[in-house]
């Protein structure tokens, strides 16, 4: 017989019996006919019952049809404790929704590779030095740099030239793939205004070389990627359908990119969001397109295609049948001829060389902070599955002991043990896959929750985070994980219960002692919520650290305007005139008190930073002479708020070009003029010796760029000598009114300056502040919830235990009250036990609150992992809601009837 038709027999059993039966009847009647009465027949056909048994063994597959009729069963079990069940399943659905959450988070950000044709080939190619920065060899460079200005240096760009060539000659590499870091263009549609959206310059192959051809059109071509060409773009999916609608006749239409006309050739394919995670890519255009498209290159002539401007990065498929080192080795060897001109004397310390690293996920955007919370919030999700498991597996224990008669009859008649373990793990598997589905949906809509919550504070495009089998693979192992924790303790419990004790077991007194597993996982619950609370505790005290911590400014009011005239076509000696009228317009607006200019925003998470030379003092490029820049107008101080603690700030005389005055912090003054007046003193920048600049004042310190990071000396320069083309102009507004009412002013004031100049970015200080502290708040709202929800499981946990012995030990405490013991008496026991769980739990927690503190030390800002204040706050909140658990059960001890209770013995 056939497999396939065992399991048709297997799972239409109904219907193999009824054949059965009539093959049966069919041979008794024929044994009938022969002239045998019916009786004799049935004697020499055999036992029925015993040959129905045998011929559907045959026909069907034993083993399964076992397994369904225990699915049955135990469903059946399920169905008579509605509340258990359910409260089983929401436990569960919990624990595992939150994990599975967590770990879609993690999964998109930091394990899923490139939506790419094999990943795994592919190879990020960065370069290196010996002595920190190549010299005169790199002027500019974008994308990321990481080491130290004298010693090891590894930079992460290339100039487009040396590309190019080694693109030619890819070596040991199938192909190299040149791309530049998305950037913000003004894109305008037809006659509608400009709006912000992404760009990126790829190479002609990186479709191709990627494995991701254009959903429509085409790729780029080499004749794409030459300078003087007109620059064509690949849009990305989302907004093919966004803009476009989704027609297929988009090929061909023009747009506007930063003013320029832009034809449209191809549609990137859906699901492609290019090389950086997170950070989804709307437009593609040719390595070569900067130069038309790009108003810094346009309006700064050595940049662009400049072997001195290093912006191209780099990305290489290795050869199948070639070695990463020899690949490499090849590679390199080409780049260090291309890089150094002929006949130019570079120290050999300086000149770089090319090195590899893993290319499957691309460039991570999110950065090593973000990637820990992540994994920290990993973590604290697995504690609260064990405390799930923990209270799940209590449950089922008490349910067990009502259950153990049962088993005992099921023994006694000839069950095996391990097939009553099976029965009963099967139903422990059905409650795991009841909250293993619940769960995969409330995961759902926690990640999608937490994803829009870190989108809209960290402006990108988003993870990819569609159920796949990666998701649905970690929510089967956490579920199969959760049947091993919960279900096995109850299901050895009863598959090994003594025949003679659970048959003569009568009343409430059965198994009054034997609790002491039930007792040893509420003290785990306990214990985990200890950890769980103290971790919140200190995530949430960091963060009102951050922010409660002087910035050294007033922060309310203050209202950021960003704008760029560069896109719209303006030359450098038209800004300086487009500043001052737009000024004027945002001082008009009502409600407005100051308003002033500043290059870089405060707590925005950018900086500029240079080296200073202090005459008769030793020049070196290290930390001890950076200081860090920014380009303001006269009036900032005052518009911000910092206090002028010496000299003078700038006035209007100052914003000329060939101005040398400069403002510097109290830290610069004591770093570099010790026990000196600074007013006055003259000083330099870079390793030339020239006197250029002259300290007209000096201010209070002030937070620059990061919250965490001590305070840097920092200087700042009248705006007009640091008009940085092609960079965005920002504003700064001190308003009397609330700030969400100034947005509307602001943009009509910036239309009836040009209207062709968009305004890029409103935001406030404080948006700027919460920005920087989206990691740290996320953290602590994430713990905090998980630690309310440990509290709330563990809380449940001492409640039911507390009051199964309760109902355990009613004759008990009857007895007790029949002989003088008063309901204070009662509630003393009930709190005596109660206090021996709690403490137990707290000096098993103790321990693991001070691991994770430890892990979480390098998160945490001006506190320590063992933080007293902390552990007593967490252990109030533990003892305050311990109290209100115990207080049910020993109220319901207290009002027991003695005359009841001893009847019912």
């Amino acid at each position: 017989m056939s497999l396939w038709s065992r399991l048709f027999r297997t799972f239409r059993s109904e219907r193999h019996i009824e054949e059965i039966e009539e093959e049966l009847q069919y041979h008794l009647a024929m044994k009938a006919q022969d002239g045998l009465d019916p009786r004799a027949a049935r004697v020499r056909f055999g036992n029925p019952s015993r040959l129905k048994e045998d011929t559907r063994a045959q026909g069907a597959l034993v083993w399964l049809e076992s397994l369904l009729r225990d699915a049955r069963y135990g469903f059946r079990q399920l169905r008579r404790t509605p509340i258990l069940t359910l409260a089983v399943v929401l436990s569960l659905a919990l624990g595992i929704g939150a994990n599975s959450a967590i770990f879609s988070l993690v999964d998109a950000a930091l394990l899923k590779p490139l939506p790419v044709k094999d990943p795994q080939a592919l190879r990020l190619l960065e370069w290196s030095t010996n002595q920190g920065w190549p010299g005169d060899l790199c002027l500019w460079l974008t994308g990321d740099t990481t080491g130290s200005p004298t010693g090891p240096l590894r930079g992460s760009s290339i100039a487009p030239r040396v590309y190019r060539r080694l693109a030619a000659h890819p070596q040991g590499f199938a192909s190299l793939i040149g791309f530049s870091d998305p950037g913000m263009v003004g894109v305008a549609f037809g006659s509608r205004p400009a709006e912000q959206f992404q760009l990126e310059y790829v190479s002609a192959n990186f479709f191709e070389s990627l494995g991701v051809p254009p959903r429509l059109g085409r790729a780029f071509s080499a004749e794409d990627d030459r300078v003087g060409q007109p620059p064509l773009v690949l849009i990305s999916d989302r907004l093919w359908r966004s803009r476009f609608g989704g027609r297929e006749d988009v090929f061909g239409q023009r747009l506007r990119i930063n003013n320029v006309p832009v034809q449209i050739v191809g549609v990137a394919p859906p699901g492609f969001f290019g090389l950086r995670i997170g950070d989804w890519v709307d437009l593609y255009a040719p390595l070569a397109a900067q130069v038309a498209l790009s108003p810094r290159v346009k309006l700064d002539k050595s940049l662009g295609e400049a072997d001195t401007y290093w912006w191209v990065r780099l990305m290489g498929r290795l050869k199948p049948d070639i070695s990463e080192q020899h690949a490499i080795g090849q590679v390199s060897a080409l780049f260090r001829n291309l890089v150094v001109p002929e006949g130019a004397t570079i120290p050999p310390g300086k000149i770089p060389k090319l090195i590899t690293g893993p290319g499957s996920r691309g460039f991570d955007p999110i950065g090593t902070d973000k990637a820990q919370a992540l994994w920290i919030l990993l973590l604290l999700v697995g504690l609260i599955l064990l405390i799930v498991c923990a209270n799940v597996a209590n449950l089922l224990l008490s349910r067990a002991v009502v259950r153990r008669r049962e088993s005992a009859v099921c023994l006694a008649l000839g069950a095996g043990s391990f097939r009553l373990l099976r029965q009963y793990l099967v139903e422990s598997i059905t409650l795991a896959v009841a909250g293993g589905v619940l769960g995969l949906f409330l995961s759902h809509v926690l990640a999608e929750a937490i994803h829009s919550f870190i989108r809209a504070d960290l402006n990108i495009g988003g993870f990819d985070l569609h159920i796949d089998v990666r998701i649905l693979g970690y929510t089967a192992l956490i579920s199969l994980l959760t049947v091993l924790l919960f279900g096995l303790a109850p299901a050895w419990q009863l598959a090994r219960a003594g025949v003679n004790d659970a048959l003569k077991a009568h009343g409430r007194t059965f198994a009054v002692g034997r609790l002491r597993l039930p007792r040893v996982l509420v003290v785990l619950q306990i214990g985990l919520s200890l950890t769980v609370l103290i971790a919140a505790g200190l995530l949430g005290r960091s963060l009102t650290n951050l922010e409660t911590m002087d910035i050294g400014f007033d922060r309310s009011n203050l209202i950021y305007v960003s704008v760029n005239p560069w896109s719209a076509g303006y030359k450098p000696e038209q800004v300086p005139q487009y500043i001052d009228r737009l000024r004027e317009r945002l001082a008009a607006i009502p409600g407005v008190l100051k308003v002033a200019g500043i290059q870089e925003r405060p707590l925005s998470g950018g900086s500029n930073m240079t080296t200073v030379n202090i005459p008769g003092q030793p020049y070196r490029e290290d930390d001890a002479h950076g200081v860090l820049i920014n380009s303001v107008s006269d009036g900032l101080f005052e518009t911000l708020g910092i206090p002028l603690l010496a000299g003078r700030t700038f006035r209007p005389g100052d914003m000329v070009s060939k101005s040398d005055a400069v403002i510097v912090d109290e830290l610069f003054a004591r770093r570099f003029f010790p026990r000196q007046n600074p007013l006055g003193q003259q000083f330099g920048t870079g390793p030339k010796t020239t006197e250029r600049y002259r300290i007209v004042g000096v201010v209070r310190n002030s937070r620059y760029s990061s919250l965490r990071e001590a305070p840097h000396p920092t200087m700042y320069f009248p705006s007009s000598t640091q008009l940085w083309p092609g960079f965005n102009l920002n504003f700064v507004i001190r308003s009397g009114i609330p700030t969400r009412q100034l947005a509307g002013g602001i943009r009509r004031a910036a239309a009836a300056v040009d209207p062709s100049v968009p305004v890029i970015e409103i935001k406030t200080q404080t948006a700027l502040i919460d920005h920087l502290l989206l990691t740290d708040r996320l953290l602590s709202i994430l713990s905090s919830a998980f630690g309310i929800l440990a509290l709330v499981l563990s809380a449940i946990g001492l409640i039911g235990l507390l009051a199964y012995v309760v109902a355990r030990r009613t004759n008990e405490i009857g007895i007790r009250m029949a002989l003088g013991a008063s309901q204070s008496n009662v509630v003393h026991l009930i709190l005596k036990d109660s206090l021996w769980l709690v403490g137990a739990g707290i000096a098993a927690g103790l321990p693991g609150a001070y691991l994770v503190g430890r892990l979480l030390k390098h998160t945490l800002f001006h506190l320590q992992p063992a933080d007293p204040l902390t552990a007593v706050l967490s252990l109030g909140i533990l003892g305050v809601v311990a109290a209100l658990a115990t207080w049910l059960p020993a109220r319901r001890a207290a009002r027991i009837d003695p005359m009841t209770a001893l009847r019912e013995e």
